[in-house]
Protein backbone atom coordinates (compact mmCIF):
# COMPACT_ATOMS: atom_id res chain seq x y z
CA UNK A 1 0.00 0.00 0.00
CA UNK A 2 1.61 3.14 -1.43
CA UNK A 3 -0.51 5.50 0.52
CA UNK A 4 1.04 7.76 3.22
CA UNK A 5 -1.00 8.07 6.75
CA UNK A 6 -2.23 11.48 5.64
CA UNK A 7 -3.45 10.62 2.59
CA UNK A 8 -5.35 7.57 4.61
CA UNK A 9 -6.45 9.84 6.78
CA UNK A 10 -8.54 11.96 4.30
CA UNK A 11 -9.67 9.04 2.83
CA UNK A 12 -11.24 7.76 5.69
CA UNK A 13 -12.74 11.24 6.76
CA UNK A 14 -14.24 11.67 3.65
CA UNK A 15 -15.78 8.20 2.41
CA UNK A 16 -14.14 8.13 -0.31
CA UNK A 17 -10.64 7.80 -2.37
CA UNK A 18 -8.46 5.62 -3.76
CA UNK A 19 -5.97 2.89 -2.40
CA UNK A 20 -2.82 2.68 -4.26
CA UNK A 21 -1.19 -1.09 -4.38
CA UNK A 22 1.81 -1.97 -6.40
CA UNK A 23 3.27 -5.70 -6.18
CA UNK A 24 6.33 -6.39 -4.56
CA UNK A 25 9.28 -7.83 -6.49
CA UNK A 26 13.20 -8.07 -6.00
CA UNK A 27 15.62 -8.21 -8.41
CA UNK A 28 17.63 -11.69 -8.69
CA UNK A 29 21.54 -11.53 -9.95
CA UNK A 30 21.97 -14.04 -13.01
CA UNK A 31 24.76 -15.71 -14.87
CA UNK A 32 26.87 -13.63 -17.39
CA UNK A 33 25.79 -10.02 -15.74
CA UNK A 34 22.13 -10.42 -16.29
CA UNK A 35 19.41 -9.63 -13.70
CA UNK A 36 15.44 -10.93 -13.20
CA UNK A 37 13.18 -8.59 -11.56
CA UNK A 38 10.95 -11.32 -9.68
CA UNK A 39 6.83 -10.35 -8.81
CA UNK A 40 6.20 -11.73 -5.49
CA UNK A 41 2.91 -10.69 -5.32
CA UNK A 42 0.19 -8.41 -7.30
CA UNK A 43 -2.13 -6.12 -6.21
CA UNK A 44 -5.91 -7.54 -5.01
CA UNK A 45 -8.62 -8.37 -7.67
CA UNK A 46 -5.65 -8.42 -10.70
CA UNK A 47 -6.48 -11.12 -12.68
CA UNK A 48 -2.45 -12.99 -12.51
CA UNK A 49 -3.58 -14.10 -16.23
CA UNK A 50 -4.59 -10.93 -17.83
CA UNK A 51 -0.89 -9.44 -15.97
CA UNK A 52 0.86 -11.88 -18.06
CA UNK A 53 -0.49 -11.41 -21.43
CA UNK A 54 -0.04 -7.64 -20.88
CA UNK A 55 3.48 -8.31 -19.89
CA UNK A 56 3.74 -10.87 -22.76
CA UNK A 57 2.77 -8.10 -25.16
CA UNK A 58 4.47 -5.31 -23.92
CA UNK A 59 7.70 -7.60 -24.82
CA UNK A 60 6.86 -8.74 -27.76
CA UNK A 61 5.42 -5.08 -29.34
CA UNK A 62 8.99 -4.41 -28.51
CA UNK A 63 7.61 -1.46 -25.78
CA UNK A 64 9.83 -3.28 -23.10
CA UNK A 65 12.98 -3.92 -25.06
CA UNK A 66 14.67 -4.48 -22.12
CA UNK A 67 13.32 -7.60 -21.04
CA UNK A 68 13.95 -10.85 -22.74
CA UNK A 69 11.88 -13.31 -21.27
CA UNK A 70 8.65 -13.60 -19.29
CA UNK A 71 7.61 -16.59 -17.57
CA UNK A 72 5.27 -17.76 -14.65
CA UNK A 73 7.02 -19.61 -11.86
CA UNK A 74 3.81 -19.52 -9.47
CA UNK A 75 3.20 -22.25 -7.43
CA UNK A 76 1.07 -21.76 -4.26
CA UNK A 77 3.02 -18.27 -4.17
CA UNK A 78 2.98 -15.65 -6.54
CA UNK A 79 6.33 -15.90 -9.04
CA UNK A 80 6.48 -13.96 -12.33
CA UNK A 81 10.06 -13.72 -13.58
CA UNK A 82 11.20 -11.09 -16.05
CA UNK A 83 14.67 -11.77 -17.39
CA UNK A 84 16.31 -8.52 -18.21
CA UNK A 85 19.33 -7.50 -21.11
CA UNK A 86 22.80 -7.23 -19.58
CA UNK A 87 23.60 -3.69 -18.08
CA UNK A 88 19.89 -2.53 -17.89
CA UNK A 89 18.10 -0.44 -14.94
CA UNK A 90 15.79 -2.72 -13.40
CA UNK A 91 14.60 0.37 -11.49
CA UNK A 92 13.79 1.91 -14.81
CA UNK A 93 11.89 -1.39 -15.72
CA UNK A 94 9.81 -1.93 -12.81
CA UNK A 95 8.59 1.94 -12.94
CA UNK A 96 7.57 1.33 -16.74
CA UNK A 97 5.98 -1.56 -15.11
CA UNK A 98 3.55 -0.20 -12.50
CA UNK A 99 2.48 2.83 -15.13
CA UNK A 100 1.54 0.60 -17.25
CA UNK A 101 0.25 -2.52 -16.50
CA UNK A 102 -1.99 -3.52 -13.69
CA UNK A 103 1.07 -4.04 -11.34
CA UNK A 104 0.57 -0.56 -9.63
CA UNK A 105 -3.16 -0.59 -9.22
CA UNK A 106 -5.80 1.40 -7.48
CA UNK A 107 -8.81 0.40 -5.55
CA UNK A 108 -11.24 2.88 -5.24
CA UNK A 109 -13.06 3.55 -1.83
CA UNK A 110 -16.73 4.44 -1.53
CA UNK A 111 -18.36 4.56 1.93
CA UNK A 112 -21.77 4.95 0.77
CA UNK A 113 -24.05 2.73 3.02
CA UNK A 114 -27.84 3.36 4.21
CA UNK A 115 -28.22 4.73 7.18
CA UNK A 116 -30.62 3.21 9.86
CA UNK A 117 -33.19 5.11 8.98
CA UNK A 118 -32.90 3.54 5.33
CA UNK A 119 -31.31 6.93 3.90
CA UNK A 120 -28.10 6.40 1.61
CA UNK A 121 -24.92 8.65 2.23
CA UNK A 122 -21.30 8.90 2.25
CA UNK A 123 -20.15 8.47 5.68
CA UNK A 124 -16.51 8.22 7.51
CA UNK A 125 -14.84 5.66 8.76
CA UNK A 126 -15.62 7.31 12.26
CA UNK A 127 -19.29 7.36 11.74
CA UNK A 128 -19.52 4.06 10.49
CA UNK A 129 -17.79 2.78 13.28
CA UNK A 130 -20.28 4.97 15.34
CA UNK A 131 -23.11 2.99 13.51
CA UNK A 132 -21.26 -0.36 14.03
CA UNK A 133 -21.20 0.04 18.01
CA UNK A 134 -24.60 1.22 18.05
CA UNK A 135 -26.02 -1.49 16.40
CA UNK A 136 -23.77 -3.92 18.96
CA UNK A 137 -25.65 -2.44 21.64
CA UNK A 138 -28.96 -2.75 20.15
CA UNK A 139 -28.07 -6.58 19.27
CA UNK A 140 -26.59 -7.26 22.79
CA UNK A 141 -29.40 -5.26 25.08
CA UNK A 142 -31.78 -7.81 22.89
CA UNK A 143 -29.78 -10.68 23.65
CA UNK A 144 -29.71 -9.89 27.09
CA UNK A 145 -33.15 -9.27 27.62
CA UNK A 146 -34.12 -12.47 25.49
CA UNK A 147 -31.61 -14.66 27.97
CA UNK A 148 -33.03 -12.86 31.02
CA UNK A 149 -36.92 -13.66 29.82
CA UNK A 150 -35.40 -17.08 29.46
CA UNK A 151 -34.34 -17.43 33.19
CA UNK A 152 -36.87 -15.98 35.03
CA UNK A 153 -39.40 -18.75 33.27
CA UNK A 154 -36.70 -21.77 34.06
CA UNK A 155 -36.87 -20.10 37.49
CA UNK A 156 -40.29 -20.23 37.73
CA UNK A 157 -40.67 -24.06 36.89
CA UNK A 158 -37.67 -24.93 39.28
CA UNK A 159 -39.78 -22.80 41.90
CA UNK A 160 -42.67 -25.46 41.53
CA UNK A 161 -40.44 -28.73 41.27
CA UNK A 162 -39.15 -27.28 44.64
CA UNK A 163 -42.59 -26.87 45.62
CA UNK A 164 -44.00 -30.27 44.46
CA UNK A 165 -40.95 -32.15 46.25
CA UNK A 166 -41.69 -30.93 49.95
CA UNK A 167 -45.06 -32.51 49.32
CA UNK A 168 -44.64 -35.53 46.76
CA UNK A 169 -46.79 -38.13 47.84
CA UNK A 170 -49.53 -36.01 47.84
CA UNK A 171 -48.57 -34.10 44.34
CA UNK A 172 -48.80 -38.30 42.49
CA UNK A 173 -51.85 -39.13 44.73
CA UNK A 174 -53.45 -36.06 43.02
CA UNK A 175 -52.44 -37.24 39.64
CA UNK A 176 -53.12 -41.11 40.14
CA UNK A 177 -57.04 -40.25 40.84
CA UNK A 178 -57.44 -37.47 38.23
CA UNK A 179 -59.93 -38.62 35.58
CA UNK A 180 -58.23 -36.69 33.10
CA UNK A 181 -55.19 -34.18 32.63
CA UNK A 182 -57.30 -31.30 32.97
CA UNK A 183 -58.66 -32.59 36.41
CA UNK A 184 -54.88 -33.71 37.32
CA UNK A 185 -53.86 -29.90 36.29
CA UNK A 186 -56.52 -28.37 38.06
CA UNK A 187 -55.95 -29.86 41.66
CA UNK A 188 -52.24 -29.35 41.56
CA UNK A 189 -53.15 -25.78 40.63
CA UNK A 190 -55.56 -25.69 43.74
CA UNK A 191 -53.30 -27.79 46.11
CA UNK A 192 -49.75 -26.20 45.61
CA UNK A 193 -51.24 -22.49 44.25
CA UNK A 194 -49.32 -22.90 40.86
CA UNK A 195 -50.00 -21.36 37.63
CA UNK A 196 -50.47 -22.74 34.46
CA UNK A 197 -46.94 -22.94 33.18
CA UNK A 198 -45.87 -24.72 36.15
CA UNK A 199 -48.65 -27.29 36.13
CA UNK A 200 -47.86 -27.94 32.59
CA UNK A 201 -44.24 -28.82 33.10
CA UNK A 202 -45.45 -31.31 36.20
CA UNK A 203 -47.83 -32.64 33.98
CA UNK A 204 -45.36 -32.93 31.31
CA UNK A 205 -42.34 -35.12 32.91
CA UNK A 206 -43.17 -39.19 33.37
CA UNK A 207 -44.64 -40.09 36.89
CA UNK A 208 -41.30 -42.32 37.10
CA UNK A 209 -39.28 -39.06 36.83
CA UNK A 210 -41.21 -37.04 39.33
CA UNK A 211 -40.66 -40.22 42.01
CA UNK A 212 -36.53 -39.81 41.38
CA UNK A 213 -37.05 -35.98 41.54
CA UNK A 214 -33.37 -35.20 43.54
CA UNK A 215 -34.25 -31.94 45.52
CA UNK A 216 -30.01 -31.22 45.15
CA UNK A 217 -29.99 -30.84 41.28
CA UNK A 218 -33.01 -28.63 41.45
CA UNK A 219 -31.65 -26.52 43.98
CA UNK A 220 -28.34 -26.44 42.37
CA UNK A 221 -29.41 -25.79 38.91
CA UNK A 222 -32.40 -22.82 40.70
CA UNK A 223 -28.80 -21.15 42.47
CA UNK A 224 -26.98 -21.12 39.21
CA UNK A 225 -30.21 -20.07 37.43
CA UNK A 226 -30.42 -16.83 40.43
CA UNK A 227 -26.81 -16.15 39.89
CA UNK A 228 -26.88 -15.72 35.90
CA UNK A 229 -30.27 -13.79 36.45
CA UNK A 230 -28.53 -11.43 38.66
CA UNK A 231 -25.49 -10.74 36.59
CA UNK A 232 -27.75 -9.77 33.56
CA UNK A 233 -29.80 -7.87 35.43
CA UNK A 234 -26.67 -6.06 36.77
CA UNK A 235 -25.29 -5.65 33.34
CA UNK A 236 -28.55 -4.19 31.63
CA UNK A 237 -28.41 -1.87 34.52
CA UNK A 238 -25.43 -0.10 33.78
CA UNK A 239 -24.68 1.66 30.25
CA UNK A 240 -20.44 0.85 31.51
CA UNK A 241 -21.04 -2.79 31.76
CA UNK A 242 -22.97 -3.05 28.78
CA UNK A 243 -20.05 -1.51 26.42
CA UNK A 244 -17.61 -3.72 28.51
CA UNK A 245 -19.05 -6.75 27.18
CA UNK A 246 -19.16 -5.48 23.90
CA UNK A 247 -15.23 -5.05 24.07
CA UNK A 248 -14.56 -8.72 25.99
CA UNK A 249 -16.73 -9.80 22.85
CA UNK A 250 -14.87 -7.91 20.05
CA UNK A 251 -11.44 -8.77 21.65
CA UNK A 252 -12.67 -12.62 21.82
CA UNK A 253 -13.85 -12.29 17.86
CA UNK A 254 -10.24 -10.52 17.33
CA UNK A 255 -8.39 -13.35 19.15
CA UNK A 256 -10.08 -15.97 17.28
CA UNK A 257 -10.11 -15.20 13.88
CA UNK A 258 -7.70 -12.19 13.39
CA UNK A 259 -4.27 -12.31 11.65
CA UNK A 260 -1.38 -10.22 10.58
CA UNK A 261 -1.67 -7.65 7.82
CA UNK A 262 -0.19 -9.17 4.95
CA UNK A 263 -0.25 -5.54 2.80
CA UNK A 264 2.85 -3.72 3.67
CA UNK A 265 2.12 -0.24 4.13
CA UNK A 266 5.17 1.95 2.84
CA UNK A 267 5.43 5.06 0.83
CA UNK A 268 6.91 4.58 -1.96
CA UNK A 269 9.10 7.34 -4.01
CA UNK A 270 7.91 7.36 -7.93
CA UNK A 271 11.48 7.00 -10.24
CA UNK A 272 10.79 9.25 -12.94
CA UNK A 273 11.68 8.07 -16.75
CA UNK A 274 11.61 8.91 -19.91
CA UNK A 275 9.46 7.24 -22.63
CA UNK A 276 12.45 7.28 -24.78
CA UNK A 277 14.28 4.84 -22.52
CA UNK A 278 11.16 1.80 -23.96
CA UNK A 279 11.67 2.88 -27.52
CA UNK A 280 14.01 0.54 -29.76
CA UNK A 281 16.45 2.78 -31.41
CA UNK A 282 15.81 2.59 -35.21
CA UNK A 283 15.81 4.61 -38.52
CA UNK A 284 12.08 4.19 -40.08
CA UNK A 285 10.14 6.02 -42.43
CA UNK A 286 6.98 6.85 -42.19
CA UNK A 287 4.17 7.01 -45.55
CA UNK A 288 0.85 9.05 -44.87
CA UNK A 289 -1.74 8.85 -47.69
CA UNK A 290 -4.34 11.27 -48.49
CA UNK A 291 -7.14 8.77 -47.80
CA UNK A 292 -5.84 8.69 -44.35
CA UNK A 293 -3.66 5.53 -43.91
CA UNK A 294 -0.58 5.68 -41.79
CA UNK A 295 2.37 3.17 -41.46
CA UNK A 296 5.59 2.93 -40.51
CA UNK A 297 8.12 1.05 -42.53
CA UNK A 298 11.74 0.33 -42.37
CA UNK A 299 13.03 0.17 -45.89
CA UNK A 300 10.95 1.71 -48.47
CA UNK A 301 10.60 -0.36 -51.69
CA UNK A 302 10.54 0.85 -55.20
CA UNK A 303 6.45 0.84 -55.74
CA UNK A 304 4.79 2.04 -52.98
CA UNK A 305 1.02 0.41 -52.75
CA UNK A 306 -1.59 2.50 -52.02
CA UNK A 307 -5.39 1.57 -51.82
CA UNK A 308 -7.53 2.71 -55.41
CA UNK A 309 -8.05 6.39 -55.82
CA UNK A 310 -5.27 6.88 -53.16
CA UNK A 311 -2.36 8.45 -53.54
CA UNK A 312 1.13 9.52 -51.26
CA UNK A 313 0.60 12.71 -48.67
CA UNK A 314 3.64 12.59 -47.06
CA UNK A 315 6.63 10.68 -46.85
CA UNK A 316 8.93 11.43 -43.82
CA UNK A 317 12.72 9.61 -42.80
CA UNK A 318 12.20 9.57 -38.92
CA UNK A 319 13.63 7.49 -36.15
CA UNK A 320 11.12 5.95 -34.06
CA UNK A 321 12.18 8.15 -31.26
CA UNK A 322 10.74 11.04 -32.95
CA UNK A 323 7.36 13.01 -32.78
CA UNK A 324 5.87 13.35 -36.29
CA UNK A 325 2.82 15.49 -36.37
CA UNK A 326 -0.53 15.30 -38.57
CA UNK A 327 -2.42 18.39 -39.62
CA UNK A 328 -5.70 17.83 -40.05
CA UNK A 329 -8.64 20.07 -42.13
CA UNK A 330 -10.47 20.90 -38.96
CA UNK A 331 -7.80 22.90 -37.88
CA UNK A 332 -6.01 20.04 -35.23
CA UNK A 333 -3.04 18.81 -35.16
CA UNK A 334 -2.58 14.98 -33.77
CA UNK A 335 1.67 14.39 -32.47
CA UNK A 336 3.06 10.40 -31.53
CA UNK A 337 6.35 8.92 -31.36
CA UNK A 338 6.88 6.94 -34.52
CA UNK A 339 7.30 3.84 -32.55
CA UNK A 340 3.99 3.93 -31.98
CA UNK A 341 2.50 4.10 -35.29
CA UNK A 342 1.48 1.04 -37.06
CA UNK A 343 3.93 -1.42 -38.80
CA UNK A 344 3.69 -3.73 -41.65
CA UNK A 345 3.78 -4.39 -45.43
CA UNK A 346 -0.02 -3.70 -46.45
CA UNK A 347 -1.32 -0.12 -46.46
CA UNK A 348 -1.31 0.54 -42.84
CA UNK A 349 -4.10 1.95 -40.46
CA UNK A 350 -6.79 4.64 -41.34
CA UNK A 351 -5.59 7.55 -38.81
CA UNK A 352 -9.34 7.49 -37.57
CA UNK A 353 -8.39 4.49 -35.95
CA UNK A 354 -5.76 6.28 -34.21
CA UNK A 355 -7.07 9.57 -33.55
CA UNK A 356 -10.53 11.14 -33.01
CA UNK A 357 -11.06 12.32 -35.97
CA UNK A 358 -14.34 14.53 -36.52
CA UNK A 359 -16.81 13.76 -39.48
CA UNK A 360 -15.34 15.19 -42.62
CA UNK A 361 -11.77 15.66 -40.89
CA UNK A 362 -8.87 14.30 -43.13
CA UNK A 363 -5.11 14.91 -42.86
CA UNK A 364 -3.47 17.42 -44.96
CA UNK A 365 0.19 17.73 -43.80
CA UNK A 366 2.31 15.19 -41.58
CA UNK A 367 5.98 16.55 -40.05
CA UNK A 368 8.81 15.28 -38.27
CA UNK A 369 8.63 17.93 -35.52
CA UNK A 370 12.15 16.49 -34.00
CA UNK A 371 13.77 16.74 -37.57
CA UNK A 372 12.22 20.34 -38.12
CA UNK A 373 12.84 21.70 -34.82
CA UNK A 374 16.53 20.33 -35.00
CA UNK A 375 17.12 22.36 -38.30
CA UNK A 376 16.92 19.46 -39.84
CA UNK A 377 14.68 21.30 -42.31
CA UNK A 378 17.07 22.68 -44.31
CA UNK A 379 16.66 25.66 -46.39
CA UNK A 380 15.06 24.57 -50.00
CA UNK A 381 16.10 24.91 -53.51
CA UNK A 382 18.93 26.79 -52.98
CA UNK A 383 17.86 28.56 -50.29
CA UNK A 384 20.63 30.69 -48.58
CA UNK A 385 21.85 29.89 -44.83
CA UNK A 386 20.69 33.47 -44.59
CA UNK A 387 17.59 33.63 -45.03
CA UNK A 388 17.10 30.40 -42.99
CA UNK A 389 18.32 31.96 -40.14
CA UNK A 390 16.06 34.80 -40.67
CA UNK A 391 12.86 32.88 -40.99
CA UNK A 392 13.62 30.40 -38.24
CA UNK A 393 12.82 31.28 -34.74
CA UNK A 394 15.70 30.86 -32.30
CA UNK A 395 15.73 28.23 -29.48
CA UNK A 396 14.56 25.17 -31.61
CA UNK A 397 11.45 26.90 -32.92
CA UNK A 398 10.53 26.77 -36.84
CA UNK A 399 7.75 28.66 -38.03
CA UNK A 400 4.84 27.38 -39.97
CA UNK A 401 2.01 29.10 -42.30
CA UNK A 402 -1.53 28.01 -42.61
CA UNK A 403 -3.58 28.67 -44.79
CA UNK A 404 -7.51 27.98 -45.16
CA UNK A 405 -9.87 26.76 -48.46
CA UNK A 406 -10.84 30.82 -48.32
CA UNK A 407 -7.32 32.43 -48.00
CA UNK A 408 -7.63 33.16 -44.46
CA UNK A 409 -4.46 32.17 -42.93
CA UNK A 410 -1.32 33.34 -40.04
CA UNK A 411 2.36 31.29 -39.12
CA UNK A 412 2.78 29.77 -35.89
CA UNK A 413 5.67 27.99 -33.95
CA UNK A 414 5.63 24.45 -34.39
CA UNK A 415 7.40 24.02 -31.09
CA UNK A 416 4.34 24.87 -29.16
CA UNK A 417 2.82 21.13 -30.41
CA UNK A 418 5.97 19.24 -30.08
CA UNK A 419 4.75 17.06 -27.40
CA UNK A 420 2.39 13.94 -27.49
CA UNK A 421 -1.27 14.67 -27.40
CA UNK A 422 -4.55 12.75 -26.67
CA UNK A 423 -6.52 11.00 -29.36
CA UNK A 424 -8.51 14.27 -29.63
CA UNK A 425 -5.57 16.26 -30.84
CA UNK A 426 -4.51 19.63 -30.13
CA UNK A 427 -6.20 22.96 -32.16
CA UNK A 428 -3.65 25.18 -33.74
CA UNK A 429 -6.35 26.87 -35.99
CA UNK A 430 -9.76 27.89 -35.98
CA UNK A 431 -12.02 27.58 -38.84
CA UNK A 432 -14.90 30.17 -39.65
CA UNK A 433 -18.21 28.24 -40.88
CA UNK A 434 -18.31 27.10 -44.06
CA UNK A 435 -14.35 26.67 -44.84
CA UNK A 436 -11.88 24.43 -43.45
CA UNK A 437 -7.94 24.24 -43.31
CA UNK A 438 -6.11 23.93 -47.20
CA UNK A 439 -2.78 22.78 -45.58
CA UNK A 440 -0.03 23.68 -43.58
CA UNK A 441 3.74 24.13 -44.47
CA UNK A 442 7.04 25.71 -43.37
CA UNK A 443 8.36 28.85 -44.08
CA UNK A 444 11.51 28.35 -45.23
CA UNK A 445 12.17 30.96 -47.80
CA UNK A 446 11.19 35.00 -47.93
CA UNK A 447 7.99 34.90 -50.19
CA UNK A 448 4.72 32.59 -50.41
CA UNK A 449 3.06 31.66 -54.02
CA UNK A 450 -0.92 31.06 -53.38
CA UNK A 451 -2.79 29.66 -56.28
CA UNK A 452 -6.56 29.60 -57.00
CA UNK A 453 -8.86 27.64 -58.57
CA UNK A 454 -9.40 30.71 -60.68
CA UNK A 455 -6.54 30.67 -61.69
CA UNK A 456 -4.64 33.06 -60.35
CA UNK A 457 -1.18 33.77 -58.34
CA UNK A 458 -0.81 35.54 -55.24
CA UNK A 459 2.70 36.63 -54.54
CA UNK A 460 3.59 37.51 -51.01
CA UNK A 461 6.00 38.41 -48.35
CA UNK A 462 6.44 36.32 -45.38
CA UNK A 463 7.40 38.64 -42.95
CA UNK A 464 3.87 40.66 -43.53
CA UNK A 465 2.23 37.49 -42.80
CA UNK A 466 1.20 37.31 -39.02
CA UNK A 467 2.72 35.09 -36.26
CA UNK A 468 -0.31 33.67 -34.07
CA UNK A 469 0.91 31.99 -31.25
CA UNK A 470 -2.72 30.29 -29.79
CA UNK A 471 -5.16 29.00 -32.04
CA UNK A 472 -6.66 31.85 -33.97
CA UNK A 473 -8.28 32.26 -37.18
CA UNK A 474 -5.46 34.69 -38.75
CA UNK A 475 -6.18 37.42 -41.43
CA UNK A 476 -7.33 37.41 -45.06
CA UNK A 477 -4.03 36.60 -47.18
CA UNK A 478 -6.11 35.59 -50.29
CA UNK A 479 -9.10 37.33 -51.67
CA UNK A 480 -11.03 34.84 -53.14
CA UNK A 481 -13.85 35.60 -54.53
CA UNK A 482 -15.35 32.61 -56.68
CA UNK A 483 -13.06 29.93 -55.92
CA UNK A 484 -10.90 28.48 -53.20
CA UNK A 485 -7.17 28.79 -52.83
CA UNK A 486 -5.91 25.33 -54.03
CA UNK A 487 -1.74 25.46 -53.81
CA UNK A 488 0.50 27.24 -51.74
CA UNK A 489 4.19 26.82 -50.85
CA UNK A 490 7.26 29.26 -50.05
CA UNK A 491 9.30 30.51 -52.69
CA UNK A 492 12.14 32.61 -53.73
CA UNK A 493 11.94 36.23 -55.16
CA UNK A 494 11.78 35.95 -59.27
CA UNK A 495 11.49 32.30 -58.74
CA UNK A 496 10.12 30.57 -61.61
CA UNK A 497 7.91 27.54 -60.70
CA UNK A 498 6.57 24.68 -62.31
CA UNK A 499 3.33 23.12 -61.71
CA UNK A 500 1.28 20.93 -63.46
CA UNK A 501 -2.40 21.84 -64.60
CA UNK A 502 -6.02 20.34 -65.45
CA UNK A 503 -4.59 18.28 -68.41
CA UNK A 504 -1.80 17.08 -66.73
CA UNK A 505 0.61 19.33 -68.56
CA UNK A 506 3.56 20.88 -66.93
CA UNK A 507 3.43 24.75 -67.00
CA UNK A 508 6.26 27.40 -65.44
CA UNK A 509 5.17 30.51 -63.30
CA UNK A 510 7.97 32.95 -64.20
CA UNK A 511 7.59 34.86 -60.64
CA UNK A 512 9.33 38.19 -62.21
CA UNK A 513 6.11 39.16 -63.46
CA UNK A 514 4.09 39.38 -60.54
CA UNK A 515 6.24 41.12 -58.06
CA UNK A 516 5.24 40.77 -54.18
CA UNK A 517 1.82 41.95 -53.24
CA UNK A 518 -0.36 43.32 -50.40
CA UNK A 519 -2.44 40.97 -48.27
CA UNK A 520 -6.01 40.29 -49.64
CA UNK A 521 -4.68 41.02 -53.23
CA UNK A 522 -7.17 39.08 -55.79
CA UNK A 523 -4.27 38.19 -57.79
CA UNK A 524 -2.99 37.92 -61.31
CA UNK A 525 -3.81 35.59 -64.15
CA UNK A 526 -1.39 32.49 -63.99
CA UNK A 527 -2.69 28.80 -64.44
CA UNK A 528 -5.48 26.68 -63.17
CA UNK A 529 -2.70 24.43 -61.42
CA UNK A 530 -3.56 20.99 -59.54
CA UNK A 531 0.10 20.59 -57.83
CA UNK A 532 3.55 21.62 -58.04
CA UNK A 533 5.67 19.59 -60.73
Amino acid sequence: ILNTKKELLEIYKAGSGGIRTRGEYKVEELPRGKQAIVFSSIPYQVNKARLLEKLIGLMEERKLPQVTTVRDESTGDVRIVLELKAETNAELVTAYLFKHTDLESTFPINFTALKPNMEPERLSLKAIMRYFLDFRHEITTRRLNYDLRLLKARLHILAAFEALYDDLDTAIKLIRKAKSREDAAEKLKKHFKLDDEQVKAILDMQLYKLVGLEIDRILAEKAEKTRLRKDIEAILASQKKIWGLIRTELLEIKEKYGDKRRSVMKAADDVEFSQDDFVVHEDVTVILTKMGWIRRVKTVGENLRFKDGDSLLALLPANTRDNIAIFSSAGKVYVNKAFDLPTGSGFGEPVQHLYKFGDGERPIMAMNLTTVLSGGAAAVDGGTPDKQAELTLTGGSALALTVSAKGVGFQFDLAQFNSITTRAGKKFAGIKEGDNILGVDLIDLPNVLFLTSEGRAVVLAAKDIPILTGAGKGVKLVNVKNGDVVLFRAVRKNEQVKVVDEKEKEKVIDLKAYGVMTRGAVGLKAVKAIRFA
